[in-house]
This record gives C-alpha cells, sequence and structure tokens, in this order.
C-alpha cells in the first residue's frame, strides 16, 4: 500500500502504530519486502547470518517479535488492516503486496505484479501474473487490486493508510465523499477477473517508480465482498482464515495471536524450503531470557534492547553469539521524534484544524522544548548502546541514504541538553526566568503536559529524565494524568484526533519504501497527530508529488525535512536505532538485508534448535 497509514506518504509499505516502549509509538510499516541487498554491519552486529549447512527439505521455524502479554496485539491477515508494526511483521510470510522492490526501495517488474508508467497519458498499468492465485485456488485479480484501494480510502480503519498520493487518481475525491460508488480512474483493461488494471491520474506523483499513489496490494474481493466494512477488521474471514498468494498461508490463529503458518501451493514463485512457520508477538518480553535458554524460537526478531543488559550483567547479551545463537544488525527502517497537539482532527470534514490554544503555537517554544532534551544521556543510559540521538525524520537505513538530509541541525547535539539555548528560544517568545527557575509569560508559568507511554522496563526512568531535564530547562512539565499510559490507551487517544489533555508525546515511525511524508504530515491525513496546518508544509508536500525526476524528489524531500525540524519546529527528532535480531544456529537464509519474500528463502538444517556454542564458529 502505497504512502498510506500514518502520515508519512512513504511508499510501498506505509505506517504502522508501533507497540513498542520507550520514545515512540507509531512506525511505518516495517517492509521487510523492499531490496534484497548485501547485508551491512552496523555497530558490533554482523549483517547477516551465513549457515553452511544444507538446509533439510520441510521443518518448522519459530519466530518471536516480542511484545507484552498484559497489552497484547490482534492479528490481522491483510496489511491495508494492520495497526502495529508487530502485527505487520507477523503477516510477512503471506504479505499481499504485489510488487518486488529494489535496493534503494523503488518497485520492480519481477514480483506478483508490474507496473508500466505512461507520463504523457498520465497513466499506469499494473499487470498481475497469469498464475498469481489464492490460497483457495482462484486467482488473483484487477478487481481484488482495487478492492484493496477502495478498502484503504473509506474503511475506518484502513484509511489510516491513505495518503495524499492517492488523491492524484481521477475520481478518488468523489469516491472518497461518497458522490461515486466506484474510482472513475480505475480500468479494467480484461475486466475485473482479468490481469490487468490501468489508473489514470490528473498528476503523476512525482515518487510513483517507488510505488507512491500507487494500489500495491490486493484483496480477495470473491471471499470479503459481502463483509460489512465496519465489520471487516474483526471479520473471521480477516482474523482467523485471511487468504495469501505469497509462500506460505494461515492455518490457524490462536486467542493470543500465535499465527500458523503452512506452505501455499497454490504459491506463483520457488517453492518454499519450510513446511511452515508458528509466528509471536505476544509473547512476554519479560520471559525471553528464559525462552531463548530453552531455544523455544529459532528467530527473534526486534530484540528488546532494554534488556539486553541489566547494568553490567548480561540478559539477553548471553545469546550474542553464544548458547547456540548467532546475533545480527541493522539500523531500523524508522525513527523516533516528540510531536506536539496543536489542534485536533474534523472527522466531518477529514482534515486536520491547528487552533488549540498553547505555547506550543509558538515555534520558538518548540525549539525551547527541543533543545532542553537531554536524549543522548538518556540513551547512554537506557539504550544499551542500540540507541542513537539523531537530527532528522529519516532514518539512517541503507535504504534510505538517497533521502537522508545530513545537513538538518535538529536539536541534539548536546547528550545532557543545551539549558542556555532552550532560554533564549523562550526569551525570543517572550518569557522571562523568574526565581523559581520557571519561565513565566503575562504572569503564566510555562506548564506542558507529556503523554509518556508504559510497555518498557525502562519507561519510567526514561520519562523521568525527560521530565527533569526540561524542569533544569526552566519548563514545567506535567506527566499526563500522572502515570505512565499503556499502548492500547495511547493509540485510542491519538487516533481520536480530539484529546485536548496533552501537549506532547513521543513517537516512532517506521518508513515504507519513499520518505515523501504526506501520509503523516498532509492536513487531510488522519495519522497528522500533531494536527499540524501549514502552507509551507502543503507546498513542500506539493513539491515532492509533482517531482519531474529522482533528483526534483529526493530534494523536495531533503528540504521538506529541513522545514519542519529546523525552520519550524513542527516535530522535534530523538533517535534512531539499531534493531537486533537473535537466529538459532540451525536456520539457513537469515539476513537483515530487506529481501523480497525472505521467508520463501529460509530453512533449517536439522529437526532439533542448536543448544550450545557460537553458531558462527
Amino acid at each position: 500500500m502505497v504512502s498510506a497509514k500514518k502520515k508519512m506518504v512513504y511508499g510501498i509499505s506505509g505506517a504502522v502504530i508501533l507497540a513498542a516502549a520507550g520514545f515512540g509509538i507509531f512506525s511505518h510499516m516495517s517492509n521487510n519486502y523492499d531490496a534484497s541487498k548485501a547485508a551491512v554491519s552496523v555497530g558490533h552486529f554482523k549483517g547477516d547470518y551465513q549457515n553452511k549447512k544444507k538446509a533439510e527439505n520441510g521443518g518448522i521455524l519459530k519466530v518471536s517479535v516480542p511484545g507484552n502479554a498484559s497489552d497484547p496485539s490482534a492479528f490481522v491477515g491483510y496489511t491495508e488492516l494492520t495497526e502495529t508494526a508487530s502485527v505487520a511483521k507477523e503477516i510477512e510470510p503471506a504479505s499481499n503486496q504485489i510488487f518486488y522492490t529494489d535496493k534503494d526501495g523503488r518497485v520492480e517488474n519481477d514480483g506478483p505484479a508490474s507496473m508500466k508508467v505512461d507520463k504523457d497519458k498520465k497513466t499506469v498499468t499494473i499487470t498481475l501474473r497469469d498464475n498469481l492465485k489464492w490460497s483457495d485456488g482462484k486467482d488473483v485479480t484487477a478487481k481484488d487490486v482495487a478492492f484493496s484501494l477502495e478498502t484503504i480510502a473509506t474503511n475506518e480503519v484502513a484509511s489510516a493508510n491513505f495518503s495524499d498520493a492517492y488523491l492524484n487518481i481521477k475520481g478518488m475525491q468523489d469516491f472518497q465523499d461518497g458522490k461515486a460508488k466506484s474510482i472513475s480512474g480505475l480500468k479494467f483493461d480484461n475486466g475485473e477477473s482479468g490481469k490487468k488494471l490501468t489508473i489514470s491520474y490528473d498528476r503523476i506523483p512525482g515518487s510513483i517508480t517507488w510505488g507512491d499513489g500507487l494500489p500495491s496490494y490486493a484483496l480477495p474481493y470473491h471471499d470479503l465482498k459481502d463483509v460489512p466494512s465496519d465489520q471487516l477488521a474483526v471479520s473471521d474471514k480477516v482474523t482467523k482464515h485471511p487468504l495469501s498468494f505469497n509462500a506460505f498461508k494461515v492455518s490457524s490463529v490462536s486467542t493470543d495471536s500465535v499465527v500458523k503458518y503452512v506452505r501455499n501451493d497454490t504459491y506463483w514463485g520457488k517453492k518454499a524450503k519450510l513446511d511452515g512457520i508458528t509466528f509471536y508477538i505476544n509473547e512476554d518480553q519479560s520471559k525471553l531470557e528464559n525462552d531463548l535458554n530453552k531455544q523455544k524460537f529459532d528467530l527473534v526478531k526486534d530484540v528488546p534492547t532494554t534488556l539486553w543488559k541489566d547494568g553490567n550483567k548480561d540478559k539477553l547479551a548471553k545469546f550474542d553469539n553464544a548458547k547456540g545463537y548467532a546475533s545480527t544488525g541493522a539500523f531500523d527502517n524508522g525513527h523516533s521524534e516528540l510531536n506536539f497537539n496543536l489542534g485536533h482532527y474534523d472527522k466531518a470534514t477529514k482534515s486536520s484544524v491547528q487552533e488549540r490554544k498553547t505555547p506550543l503555537q509558538d515555534a520558538n517554544v518548540r525549539k525551547a522544548v527541543g533543545y532542553a532534551m537531554n536524549v543522548g544521556d538518556v540513551y547512554a543510559k537506557y539504550g544499551n548502546g542500540f540507541s542513537q540521538a539523531t537530527n532528522t525524520i529519516v532514518s539512517k537505513s541503507q535504504t534510505k541514504s538517497l533521502f537522508y538530509n545530513k545537513d538538518v541541525k535538529g536539536y541534539q547535539d548536546k547528550a545532557s541538553g543545551d539549558a542556555k539555548k532552550a532560554g533564549e528560544y523562550l526569551e525570543k517568545a517572550g518569557y522571562k526566568k523568574e526565581s523559581d527557575g520557571y519561565y513565566y509569560k503575562d504572569g503564566k508559568k510555562l506548564t506542558l503536559t507529556y503523554m509518556a507511554r508504559s510497555g518498557s522496563t525502562t519507561a519510567e526512568a526514561t520519562t523521568k529524565a525527560y521530565i527533569a531535564a526540561w524542569k533544569a530547562a526552566g519548563i514545567d512539565v506535567k506527566l499526563y494524568q500522572d502515570k505512565l499510559v499503556d499502548f492500547s490507551t495511547w493509540k485510542s487517544l491519538m487516533l481520536s484526533g480530539n484529546n485536548d489533555e496533552w501537549d506532547m508525546t513521543g513517537v516512532s515511525w517506521s518508513e515504507g519504501t519513499v520518505p515523501s511524508f504526506g501520509q503523516v504530515w498532509s492536513k487531510q491525513s488522519p495519522m497528522n497527530m500533531g494536527h499540524i496546518v501549514s502552507d509551507k508544509v502543503s507546498k513542500s508536500l506539493e513539491d515532492a508529488q509533482d517531482a519531474q525526476s529522482d533528483e526534483d524528489l529526493i530534494k523536495s524531500i531533503k528540504d521538506f525535512q529541513k522545514i519542519v525540524v529546523d525552520d519550524e519546529a513542527y516535530t522535534i527528532p530523538t533517535g534512531t536505532s539499531i534493531n537486533a535480531s537473535l537466529v538459532n544456529g540451525r536456520v539457513t537464509g537469515w539476513t537483515e538485508a530487506q529481501t523480497n519474500d525472505i521467508y520463501a528463502k529460509l530453512g533449517v538444517t536439522s529437526d532439533k534448535p542448536q543448544a550450545d556454542g557460537n553458531p558462527r564458529k
């Protein structure tokens, strides 16, 4: 789904809510279907595990993305309806994404579908493989691709994945507004049951070759057409019995969202090596050390970094190329930031309104908040070497190197925060420091409310550290309702778009193929959680959409970063991280490099997991 979901027109695989603790929450649909690229080592972690043994035919791979059993994520079987990063990762073995991408995230034509752009006619033609079939034996059709787009455009849950780039499609606005029963810009070249879909645009998005504004998923219309839209995300057809055209299909889903996959015999590509995969996302991370001692999992993705060590004592670090496991790592395909609440989302007009009465309407106050933060110190103390302060809102992932603007200054130059510079900006905003150490304006103390999340062993400590740093800079910060908020509550409050009781909150975004930002920053996007409405921002987003070359697109994306960070401080970039995985010695084919249909390529060398030693030796 191109750039849809969580505010940041990000090309294929857009945004998704990240149910991870720490300083962030949302994530742009982590995309394991990007480039087939050589693995890159980061820190002391190698980028892959090269098992020299031959994989056996078959076997069951056990995979975990550790979560919190008390705050579980619920499985859904189609990307359009995912709301958490953990679920987005859990459905990867049966992904319904129709395009492959290259090392930089551009769409390739050797996957389930191909695309042809005609800039003169302002059309894109999608052609599905003739042998692309759902796991029930039915053909994947042009109607399935159209149905996916229609669902993203109108379904309440899936619409979080909608981005402004789709509004370039002829008739999309009328369809969204209920003025038309179909999207006029969609043409079924060989009928709805055919394999070709031509999309007509008023203008073709500049990042179309990265999948921005391009229908990039398929939903089985024949299976879901009779399910009411408001029941789709919770229907059994989605949560228990989804169909697949990928290498694996869902066999069963337990009440705690443990999903068992089996090999899909209708898969169009090379037969998967494994017989099946068992995927866990709600196993309590506090029990992970014990689970690994028992070799419960073959692959643990997104190892909880706060549990890597306890002070100088190794916890999960004891499995770092030891005890039967190899460790791998790569820069996360995302970043964390501090968002400000400047308005609300008007559901009637489907648009943000920036009208909230708050000192944060002044960019100087926002900048002061950013400079005061002690992100470097917090990461050094609690990040276990996995977290790094960052200055901009594009990740350090290798696939984003074209778009990363190293010239953005940001606010994290001083690890302990820069209280002096924060004070200078508060004075620009008309505040004066009083004898109690706080800043006042017109007799009112500058007091802000911070909504912080629970979920990790260090969540409370890091929250206190940030609040202390703001206090040291003369900014009085209160905790929302005097407590940390669990993920489910946080998500509900953020997506409501109308909560006036918080001023600042931490967010994490996981990127898709291109960071063109409309999915997150457009005033029409429900994922614009700060409710930013700015002519300068809108103009910059338009420039990206109008780009006539890759060079123009890259420049506009770099310019956008400077506008929202350095110029206006609509967001304060805080950090990026290394994602680590632990892979048992019996696994073959594992790499952190983003690889098309990676689960089809994984295998195991034996029936039982390796129980001890360093698999790399």
